[in-house]
């Protein structure tokens, strides 16, 4: 066994694919579901099916006591290798002006204190093994635009914290981010229109799931590479957009 690897929000779209690509490497997958529990456990069916080892666990991000276990129960596989992948989101749309705290806590809890507590957690129970954390971020960061205002400060401050981590200079964790482009359509964005924008970028061309699993091969296969932000958004972060791509036309 490679390790053993946490991917928050693991039951659907980007963390379902990062969770098995990581299993397909050989990695003992925990996956954290909180609303996707049905599609979390049948992932770890069919990854069970290929040969894998993969558990389910849920809990609520909100409640710091049940990631506490969950980070235990993840320790305590013993690995010589361990893989954070902090990837839940809260994604409600508001605007600056027509925001609430509300919707801030509940950015703030997904993005910002549950990976804070699994952060501090898992470094403080690895003893010797390797720690690389992975922080699924978003290349609006770096070309905000007014829309979904709480969870770009949410975004944020897991950036921020990213960031910071690299300078403890901790020969067993490395800390990378990622940020990615337009991947999966949401209820914001017609089919039509996620065909549309998803090329529209400086390269021209999709960003796929697959452009996003690599990237965990260039951090794993390279345990020189210092952690770092990783841009997989064929150039999106580059252009100035007035609004959100959802209302962007």
């Amino acid at each position: 066994m490679t390790g053993a690897a946490l991917v928050t929000g693991a039951g659907r779209r980007v963390g379902a694919a990062i969770a098995t690509h990581l299993a397909r490497r050989g990695f003992r997958v925990f996956l954290h579901v909180n609303r996707s529990r049905s599609e979390g456990e049948i992932l770890a069916q069919n990854l069970r099916a290929e040969g894998a080892q993969a558990d389910v666990i849920a809990c609520d991000l909100a409640d710091l006591d049940a990631v506490a276990v969950m980070v235990k129960t993840v320790l305590d596989a013993g690995a010589q290798h361990y893989v954070v992948v902090n990837n839940a989101s809260w994604f409600g749309h508001d605007l600056p002006g027509q925001a609430s705290i509300a919707n801030l806590g509940a950015s703030l809890d997904v993005h910002v204190r549950a990976p804070f507590a699994i952060m501090e957690a898992m470094a403080a129970g690895r003893g010797d093994a390797r720690l690389d954390i992975v922080n699924v971020l978003d290349q609006k960061l770096a070309a905000p635009n007014p829309d979904y205002y709480s969870y770009t400060i949410g975004k944020h401050a897991l950036w921020g914290a990213s960031r910071t981590w690299r300078t403890a200079n901790d020969d067993g964790v490395r800390v990378f981010g990622l940020w990615p482009g337009l991947l999966l359509t949401s209820d914001d964005l017609d089919e039509a229109a996620y065909r549309a924008r998803r090329a529209a970028n400086p390269l021209g061309r999709a960003i796929e799931l697959g452009d996003v699993t690599r990237a965990f091969d260039l951090i794993l296969d390279a345990p020189g590479l210092p952690g770092q932000d990783l841009m997989i958004d064929a150039g999106e972060s580059l252009m100035a957009r007035r609004r959100d791509v959802a209302f962007d036309d």
